[in-house]
C-alpha cells in the first residue's frame, strides 16, 4: 500500500514536469530534520536502545543534518549529525552524494539515489544505498522557495516505505507512522556498483561508496509485519549489518540558501522545469566509473 501511494505522487510531480527545476536556483540548502529506521530482513524494527526515551520508543532514531542540492544536475549532498548507535558508539555518516533519477527508468518521475558511508563501533566505511521518493522536496520546490521557509511533506510528500511498519510480526504490534515526507525511503534495492558483466555481483566490503547504482531492483520480499511486498531501506551488503535495511526519511527542512550557479546571487523564487534525461544518464554513468576505476585499482 506504501508504494502504491509513493508512485502515485510520483505521477503527479511527473504530471507536472516536476524532476527537478530551475531557471534561477540551482542550489537548495538548508537543514533537515527525520527519522533514522533501521529493519531487519523480514521487515521488523530493530530497534535503537540508546533512543529508546524518544517518541518512538526507540524504534525510530530522531536524526538531522544538512542538504545541499543542485536542482539543474540532479546531483546533491548531505551530512548527518553523529547519533548515539546500539549503545556501542556513534554512528558517524561520511560522504552522502545524492542523484536524481527520475523514474528510475529513463523516464520523468522523483525518485533520487543516495550513497553514503558509516563510521560505527571500529567499522569505518560501512556502506548504505538508499533509494528515496523526493516528491515532496520537488514539489515545494517547483512552488517556489523563500529563504528561512519551512517545507514538509504537505501536499505533495510520499509516505516512507518503512510508515507502515509494524513493531511486532503479527497481531497487537505498535505502528509509528511519520506522515508525508520531503524525502522518504522507497523499497527499492539497487544493483552492486562493483558487478562483473560475466558474472554475479562482486562483494561490497567496508569503504566502498559508492556501493549502489541503476538499475534499480523492486523489493518482492513480503514484509511479515504487515503483509505489504517490498521492505524499506536497500539491504546493506556488508557486516556488521549484512542483509539489514537503513531508512532515512526527511520529514522537514528549513531553507538557509538558494543560489543561482550562474550569477552567484540568491535566488529562491525557482521555476520548474524538467531535467533532460541525459541528467540522470550522466549521474547512473559517473557511478559506473566509479565501481570501474576502484575495480582497477584492487587489481593494479
Amino acid at each position: 500500500m506504501n508504494m502504491k501511494k509513493t508512485l502515485l505522487s510520483a505521477a503527479i510531480i511527473s504530471a507536472l514536469g516536476v524532476v527537478s527545476t530551475s531557471a534561477n536556483a540551482d542550489i537548495v540548502a538548508g537543514t533537515w530534520s527525520g527519522t533514522f529506521t533501521m529493519i531487519g530482513s523480514d521487515g521488523t524494527f530493530v530497534p535503537n536502545s540508546d533512543t529508546a526515551s524518544n517518541v518512538y520508543l526507540g524504534n525510530r532514531s530522531v536524526v538531522t543534518g544538512t542538504l545541499s542540492f543542485n536542482t539543474a544536475t540532479g546531483a546533491g549532498t548531505g551530512t548527518v549529525v553523529p547519533f548515539s548507535f546500539f549503545g556501542s558508539g556513534t554512528a558517524i555518516a561520511t560522504t552522502i552524494t545524492f542523484q536524481a533519477i527520475g523514474d528510475g527508468v529513463g523516464g520523468p518521475g522523483a525518485l533520487v539515489l543516495g550513497n553514503m558511508g558509516f563510521n560505527w563501533n571500529g567499522n569505518n566505511g560501512i556502506p548504505v544505498s538508499i533509494v528515496l521518493d523526493a516528491t515532496g522536496f520537488f514539489g515545494n520546490v517547483a512552488g517556489g522557495l523563500t529563504v528561512s521557509q519551512a517545507v514538509t511533506g504537505g501536499t505533495f510528500g510520499a509516505l516512507a516505505a518503512s510508515d507502515n511498519t509494524d513493531t511486532l510480526i503479527g497481531a497487537g504490534g505498535t505502528l509509528y507512522p511519520i506522515g508525508p515526507t520531503v524525502m522518504g525511503t522507497t523499497i527499492f534495492n539497487t544493483t552492486n556498483v562493483d558487478t562483473d558483466a560475466a558474472g554475479p555481483p562482486n562483494p561490497i566490503v567496508l569503504g566502498d561508496n559508492p556501493s549502489g547504482t541503476l538499475p534499480l531492483i523492486t523489493d518482492t520480499i513480503v514484509d511479515a509485519t504487515n503483509g505489504d511486498s517490498g521492505i524499506g531501506g536497500s539491504p546493506m551488503r556488508t557486516s556488521p549489518f549484512p542483509g539489514f535495511n537503513a531508512n532515512f526519511d526527511i520529514l522537514s527542512m528549513h531553507v538557509t540558501t538558494c543560489t543561482d550557479t550562474g550569477t552567484g546571487t540568491d535566488a529562491c523564487q525557482v521555476a520548474a522545469v524538467p531535467v533532460p534525461a541525459a541528467v540522470w544518464l550522466f549521474g547512473s554513468g559517473l557511478l559506473g566509473l566509479a565501481g570501474i576505476a576502484r575495480r582497477k585499482k584492487r587489481n593494479a
